[in-house]
C-alpha cells in the first residue's frame, strides 16, 4: 500500500494502449482534453486542477446513481474551496471516495468515503479523479514530481488522461485494491 502509485499504474496500463505524448504544456486546453481520447502531459497544477474540473462537471452532467468516482487530492484540505461540488456529485454517484492525508474533515454524506493516507504513501502526493460508470468512463491521474511543500503554482506534474473504457476500468480496479487494503488495516 506504501508504495502503490496510481499513476505508475496508468503507466503501465497505458504501455498497450495508444497514449499520445503532448510534451510540456503551459495549460491544458479543452480542446486537447475532449478530442483526444489518451494523452501524457507535463504541467502545472492549474492544468491538474482544469482536468479534474472537467471530468467533474462530466459527472455532473450525466447523472447515473450507478457510478463511482475516485478522488484523490494530497491532503483533504485542498477538498474546501470544491467541497460543495463533491457533495453533488455524492448526490448523483453510487459512492465517492476521496484520497488525502488527514488534515481537514469534509461534511458527512452517505455516499462519500474517506480514505485517509499517511504523508509517507506515494499516492499522497498524486491528484486523480476517476469516473466509472455506464454513461461515464473518464481518469485524469497526476504525480507532484517536486515531492517538497512549495507554492501550488510552482508545482509541476506528469499528468495522464485517458476516457479508454478498459483503462479506466482497470484504474477503478486497481483504486478498489486500495480501498480494500485501507479498510482491513
Amino acid at each position: 500500500m506504501k508504495n502503490f502509485s496510481i499513476f505508475e499504474h496508468a503507466l503501465q496500463f497505458s504501455e498497450t494502449n495508444n497514449i499520445e505524448n503532448l510534451g510540456e504544456i503551459a495549460s491544458l486546453a479543452r480542446r486537447d482534453f475532449l478530442e483526444r481520447e489518451s494523452f501524457i502531459c507535463h504541467t502545472t497544477t492549474a492544468s491538474v486542477e482544469y482536468g479534474c474540473l472537467m471530468i467533474e462537471n462530466a459527472i455532473l452532467l450525466r447523472t447515473n446513481r450507478s457510478g463511482r468516482v475516485y478522488a484523490g487530492v494530497e491532503k483533504f484540505s485542498a477538498l474546501q474551496p470544491i467541497i460543495d461540488r463533491y457533495m453533488r456529485i455524492a448526490d448523483v454517484s453510487e459512492s465517492v471516495y476521496l484520497f488525502g492525508q488527514d488534515d481537514w474533515r469534509p461534511p458527512r454524506h452517505p455516499n462519500i468515503r474517506l480514505i485517509t493516507l499517511n504523508p509517507d504513501f506515494r499516492l499522497a502526493r498524486e491528484w486523480f479523479v476517476i469516473a466509472h460508470s455506464s454513461s461515464l468512463n473518464c481518469a485524469l491521474v497526476a504525480f507532484d514530481e517536486t515531492r517538497v511543500e512549495s507554492v501550488p503554482e510552482q508545482i509541476r506534474y506528469w499528468a495522464m488522461k485517458t476516457s479508454n473504457q478498459n483503462l479506466v476500468g482497470g484504474l477503478a480496479n486497481a483504486v478498489e485494491g486500495v480501498i480494500d487494503w485501507c479498510l482491513a488495516a
